[in-house]
């Protein structure tokens, strides 16, 4: 494990030597020392991690060395962050430069000498222990380039989620959900030990097409062992999707009480199914019943659960179902579907080294699968060794071989992916995680490179699919088919922070207790409650990275100023107010509620953010401040909901704007948006409107939302627009809300080739007939359209071959539909 961070500090040096030359000049011949040292010692490194058990020697020999890779990390962000503040120095300040940087420079000498000292003793107690044997470094020539080509090509391509063995489970529960003549409400409980697949059952029956048609308003709920019940409620309010944006600001600072009471009026008089997935105990479940109507309108919960007890504990009407461990047949059947997808051939040897490992994995799935993703990226003749590795560390029967399979996979991955994997520990238990937040974050810690060919965000999204491609991380929602967010199993988170803790990668807090006391973690999490964060944490000047996961509070302590390493700040819920004077030169990424503007002025604080990659003030609340981005040339996403000004300066990096004002819009330099991948426009009363020829400038645009508040929109009237046989050819998905369309949309907007997703939403037609031509759409996968009103629609037969969803929803007359037989559900 030590390996993966010793090669991302080694990355690190050598891009400090190349990226900033400059500062290093003092130290340049010593820098390239320890990196050449400390690639050798990685070299030692990986065979310690390729032996079956470490010694006691090793593991401390290995501690060593990661105590010092973080403490090289340390001392170059240090010296960079000491030279960065004294070049923005003005007035009489810069008098004292001179002397300041002779002095910066006398002392990291120093550092750097004692680190020599530090590296060369590392080094002799390798060699007088005997720790390791000599290994070059493999891929050191690599370039990220490289390792991309092949994560690209070991990439199968995206599956739907197969559920193997449960199709008898399916069938008698779905005949449960499906029981017309059982009125009252109905639970429905699955209960087995983790890893049989209770959620993945769980979702089959949620997404049933019966089930969608059957319950008009369904929601999907995670428990956990650490819960808060406002927490379950709101998720649950938030996945029925009635309630406004403006009104879920409004509720989530009720008490529970209040918002059970809430969610009763939502569902009271309606038929409706709620999935609450990973109870651990009776309690939970009683806090949830009081808002959950007893109606006879045939309503039905499903509950998953360990426990059998939680499971039959619940009152009123249930079914408790218990999950059976899949049988050999079921177990290899689901193996085949994963392990052989890029093998041709298969004889007899290799099927009977499978068999033999799928065996031990005594049908468990979870296990089965990850195992089948480990051998899927292995050629035939390298099976052997992981079956021989597996037995070697079966001592006999008693163990359970899921987490040595797990230890197994983890291990095989590239150090990225390493990186990738330990860093989901920061997430909550049974937490859907949003992939393009991760992506940011990821991108922000310093892991992922890019290159000439591929950008950092396309580089983590690889690495993260290989994750879900191994079957360690599993995709939840997808959208154009991309994965858009994905979940990590209980038992696979707990190897993920079982190995942070050794590694002192990430350090989270929760209601209970503290991973692990360690004072110099670079990566503090908090999870629900701040107030018992410790304060002697909250001025921890390694620090890296902080993120808070909780219900609103305030923030207490939080003592910003002393942590100019600090590369990622997420304040979620917490309040202001804290102090930045403009030294956090290493902060890459800031995510805070909109609603944070009321408590400390963080415009002023943004605006020194020189450096800063991703601001995200995605909060409901609106931000109605002046925000000057201009000197934050390095911004790749900026995401909140700014109706005042948002000045951008140089924004060739930027890849997302969501959302900004056509006024401000109308004021960029759009040919400049060489990169902008997602747009969100929305235009204000009496505002500018937003120039269709504009959105053409945009070459590499794949998402585009545009609302407006009723504004007559002719999209053909721009001559510029007009004469084009092909418009924005990289657009896959376009929102338009609240415009009144002059004439028919769809000749115009067919001429956007890759376009998957088209949603009109309160739209107004009232010229006559909508019509799709045989030729139109011809990638469309999802067409949506919420009209006030519409006279007429008619698709021709050839229309829209992909089309996979499709619906109509007018609200002030009915609609003559001529739309081909396929199409009608």
């Amino acid at each position: 494990m030590v390996d993966a961070i010793t090669e991302f500090v080694v990355g690190k040096i050598g891009n400090y030597l190349i990226e900033e030359a400059s500062m290093f000049m003092a130290v340049k011949e010593d820098l390239e020392e320890l990196k050449t040292e400390l690639t050798c010692i990685h070299g030692y490194l990986k065979d310690v991690e390729a032996r079956e058990r470490e010694d006691e020697v090793s593991k401390e020999w290995s501690k060593l060395v990661l105590d010092f890779a973080y403490d090289v990390e340390d001392v170059l962000d240090t010296y960079h962050s000491k030279l960065e503040e004294r070049s923005q120095r003005r007035g009489l300040r810069r008098l004292t430069n001179k002397i300041g940087r002779k002095m910066d420079a006398y002392s990291i000498v120093d550092d750097i000498r004692i680190l020599k000292r530090r590296i060369l003793d590392i080094t002799r107690k390798r060699e007088t222990y005997g720790i390791g044997g000599l290994k070059e470094p493999q891929g050191g020539g690599n370039t990220s380039s490289f390792r991309v080509r092949q994560l690209r090509r070991a990439r199968s391509v995206d599956q739907e989620e197969v559920v193997v063995g449960l199709e008898d489970d399916a069938k008698i529960l779905l005949e449960k959900l499906l029981d017309y003549e059982e009125k009252n409400r109905f639970i429905i409980s699955i209960f087995g030990m983790g890893g049989l697949g209770k959620t993945a059952l769980a979702r089959k029956l949620y997404n049933s097409r019966d089930v969608k048609e059957r319950f008009e308003y369904r929601a999907w709920t995670y428990v956990s062992q650490e819960y808060k019940t406002g927490d379950i409620l709101m998720r649950i309010i938030r996945s029925l999707g009635m309630t406004s944006g403006e009104e879920l600001e409004k509720i989530r600072k009720f008490a529970d009480e209040e918002l059970e009471v809430y969610l009763h009026g939502l569902l009271e008089g309606k038929k409706y199914l709620v999935v609450v997935d990973d109870i651990w105990e009776r309690e939970a479940w009683e806090s949830l019943k009081r808002a959950l109507p007893c109606n006879h309108e045939g309503s039905r919960v499903i509950i998953t659960t360990r426990i059998k007890a939680v499971a039959e504990g619940v009152d009123g009407r249930f079914y408790a179902h218990k999950l059976r461990f899949l049988t050999f047949e079921e177990s290899w059947e689901l193996f085949e579907q994963r392990a052989f997808r890029n093998i041709q051939r298969k004889d007899e040897d290799l099927l009977k080294t499978g068999k033999e490992m799928v065996q031990k994995c005594r049908g468990l799935p979870l296990c089965i699968v990850v195992l089948a993703g480990l051998l899927s990226r292995k050629t035939p003749s390298e099976w052997n060794d992981v079956c021989n590795s597996l037995w070697r560390r079966l001592k006999d029967d008693s163990i359970h071989v899921a987490p040595i399979v797990f230890d197994l996979s983890f291990k095989e991955l590239r150090h990225e992916s390493k990186l990738c994997f330990l860093y989901l520990s920061i997430f909550p238990e049974d937490y859907e995680i949003d992939l393009e937040k991760l992506i940011r974050l990821l991108v922000a810690e310093g892991f992922i490179q890019g290159d000439e060919e591929m950008m950092m965000e396309d580089v983590a999204r690889y690495y993260i699919e290989e994750l879900i491609d191994r079957s360690l991380l599993e995709a939840v929602r997808r959208e154009r088919r991309k994965v858009m967010s994905c979940r990590i199993h209980d038992l696979l988170r707990d190897v993920a922070i079982k190995k942070s803790k050794e590694l002192n990668f990430v350090n989270v807090y929760n209601d209970h207790v503290s991973q692990h006391s360690s004072t110099t973690c670079r990566r503090e999490v908090v999870h629900h409650q701040f107030k018992r964060y410790p304060s002697e944490k909250r001025k921890n000047k390694r620090m890296r990275s902080f993120l808070y996961f909780g219900e609103l509070k305030f923030l207490v302590g939080l003592d910003v100023e002393t942590m100019k390493l600090l590369r990622v700040l997420d304040l979620g819920a917490l309040r202001g107010p804290f102090a930045s004077n403009g030294d956090l030169i290493h902060l890459r990424y800031l995510r805070f509620d909109g609603d944070s503007l009321r408590h400390f002025d963080i415009a002023a604080i943004i605006s020194k953010l020189r450096f800063l990659q991703t601001l995200d003030a995605s909060h409901l609340c609106p931000i109605y401040d002046t925000i000057d981005l201009r000197k934050l040339t390095s911004l790749r996403h900026v995401i909140g909901r700014f109706f005042g000004n948002l000045l951008i300066g140089d924004a060739a990096n930027l890849q997302t704007l969501r959302s900004i004002s056509s006024d401000s819009w109308s004021k960029l330099k759009h040919e400049l948006l060489i990169n902008l991948r997602d747009l969100f426009i929305y235009e204000m009363i009496r505002s500018v409107p937003v120039s269709w020829a504009s959105l053409t400038k945009l070459r590499s645009l794949r998402v585009l939302k545009l609302e407006t508040y009723g504004r007559n929109l002719s999209l053909e009237l721009e001559e510029a627009v007009r004469s084009m046989d092909v418009i924005s050819p990289s657009l896959e998905s376009v929102t338009l809300v609240r415009i009144t369309f002059e004439e028919d949309p769809m000749p115009f907007l067919q001429k956007m080739p890759r376009l998957e997703d088209l949603i009109l939403e309160n739209c107004d037609y009232s010229g006559g007939k909508m019509s799709i031509s045989e030729q139109g759409f011809g990638r469309l996968r999802k067409l949506q359209l919420f009209m006030e009103r519409l006279d007429e629609l008619q698709i021709e037969e050839e229309a829209m071959p992909n089309l996979i969803k499709l619906e109509i929803k007018v609200f002030e007359r009915e609609t003559k539909l001529i739309i081909p037989n396929r199409l009608r559900a």
